[in-house]
């Protein structure tokens, strides 16, 4: 009986030892050290990721007033085929019924005849709004071998509406996140003008439903055309300042990057802010049409500001350092075509794409880029309580 009994402490003894031993190699808080695991998710997503993310201001796209509908889909498919977006806010669409296959319906032609030309079925969009009846609309696109939609809300309608999205990033065996990971995105197309009133009132609205909605920003994006002259703008200061600092954002080459310091004024002294400048890509009134702004590069007016979370780091997306950027601006378009030869060549993009750009919009397009990936010290709370 005894033998019988010892045999059998022994075997309880090694079932115990294999499952430490098993506990100790887990990636799942065990004490060795985490390897990297290179294996592709199912989705084809690597396990370090990166979004791409751009706000374009497309002007008018669907009015007609630039060319026919298939020449512009021409330079938009050679613009997207060369920036890749994940994440894409098209600003200032004509308006239109925002119901997928309504006949005139901008967001279907721009994925059907655009984006997934170019990159066949990878691309859908979120659902667009026009509450407040406007003569423009934005338009939320994504890739959606890396992302997911979940809803639209509309924060603000005033003069258009002032939308956020939910997205969740499509980590399917949760290797990298190890959770759902949600990411918000705010789209923006103020009021311009010479006098800031209206902008100002829009963003301000917009900022205090944010800030009514979350008790602090999560991975949150603010993106879009905010037509600003300056840094002093109330509009603007609404959104990098306030009470809080974890419901204030940031414009990345002021902060984290530290290219610039405040103020900034690109109205009055444009040759400061050369590289981000986005308005115009055209410095003719009239050429290659009569439908833009005129003056080449003069106004930085889009922007994309980020939350705290995603500087830090918090919950497993990051902006990477020095990834802001003005797509075909070389930082010497300042009075002049973002193809012009002078005062040099252009060769901030292929020619191809510098001639795309002159030609699909008077809008430079602006991006960013923000990793994926497993961090250990991130917050617990992977979807801060929504309170409306």
């Amino acid at each position: 009986m005894k033998i019988y009994q010892t045999l059998a402490i022994l075997l309880f003894l090694s079932i115990g030892i294999l499952l430490s031993c098993s506990k100790n190699n887990s990636n799942n808080g065990g004490t060795q050290p985490n390897k990297v695991d290179t294996t592709p998710l199912p989705n084809t997503v690597a396990k370090w990721d990166t979004l791409r993310v751009m706000a374009y201001n497309i002007l008018y796209f669907g009015d007609g007033c630039q060319g026919t509908t298939p020449v512009l889909d021409g330079y938009f498919q050679t613009i997207m085929k060369y920036a890749q977006p994940d994440i894409l806010s098209c600003e200032k669409v004509e308006a239109f019924y925002p119901v997928a296959g309504a006949f005139g319906n901008v967001a279907d032609e721009l994925l059907n005849n655009g984006l997934n030309t170019v990159f066949p079925n990878q691309y859908a969009y979120a659902t667009p709004t026009n509450a407040s009846n406007g003569k423009n609309m934005n338009i939320l696109f994504y890739n959606k071998q890396k992302l997911s939609y979940v809803k639209t809300q509309t924060l603000v309608t005033n003069v258009t509406d002032f939308n956020i999205y939910k997205l969740f990033y499509n980590d399917v065996n949760l290797s990298i996140t190890h959770d759902t990971t949600f990411l918000y995105v705010v789209l923006n197309h103020t009021q311009s003008g010479s006098s800031s009133a209206i902008r100002d009132q829009q963003v301000a609205q917009e900022m205090t439903a944010l800030r009514t909605k979350f008790l602090y920003f999560p991975n949150l994006i603010n993106m879009g055309d905010f037509n600003t002259a300056s840094s002093l703008e109330a509009g603007y200061q609404t959104i990098v300042t306030g009470a809080d600092s974890t419901t204030v954002m940031s414009d990345p080459p002021y902060a984290p990057d530290g290219l610039l310091k405040y103020p900034g004024n690109w109205d009055l002294a444009p040759s400061s802010v050369a590289p981000y400048l986005t308005t115009s890509t055209r410095a003719s009134a009239s050429i290659p049409n009569t439908c833009g702004t005129s003056g080449g590069a003069k106004g930085w007016y889009d922007h994309i500001f980020i939350s705290p979370w995603l500087i830090k780091g918090s919950n497993y997306m990051t902006y990477i350092p020095g990834s802001y950027q003005t797509i075909g601006n070389d930082g010497n378009r300042l009075g002049v075509d973002i193809n012009a030869s002078i005062p040099t060549v252009n060769t901030a993009a292929p020619t191809p794409v510098i001639n795309a750009l002159f030609q699909f919009s008077n809008k430079y397009p602006v991006m960013i880029k923000l990793a994926v990936k497993a961090n250990r010290n991130a917050v617990s709370l992977t979807d801060p309580v929504e309170r409306n």
